[in-house]
């Protein structure tokens, strides 16, 4: 009875392949049909308005982040030039001998 024990382990190898198959096969499917569609020939004219107005609100996100960070990273460079500057202080009083 061993090999029946076999054989059911090779179909269900097998059925468990064919079924991560087909939605790969799918998404795969998906995916390039989106991508046939983004290509900027074949693009309909109304989606090269949307696609156009999502740049221009990526571009005010990105704005906005950089707005939001400067002052965190400002305040980290000024810190981290302090923090150099005592331990260069430490390293002449305190001495590496």
């Amino acid at each position: 009875m061993n090999w029946a024990r076999d054989l059911a382990l090779i179909l269900l190898a097998a059925e468990a392949f064919v079924m991560a198959l087909l939605p790969l096969a799918f998404f795969g499917g998906l995916v390039y049909a989106v991508w046939q569609l983004l290509r900027h020939d074949r693009l309909p004219s109304w989606l090269n308005l949307v696609q156009a107005y999502l740049a221009l609100g990526r571009a005010y996100v990105e704005l906005a982040m950089a707005i939001l960070v400067r002052p965190v990273l400002a305040l980290n460079a000024t810190l981290a030039m302090v923090r150099g500057w005592l331990n260069t202080i430490a390293g002449f009083v305190g001495g590496d001998r």
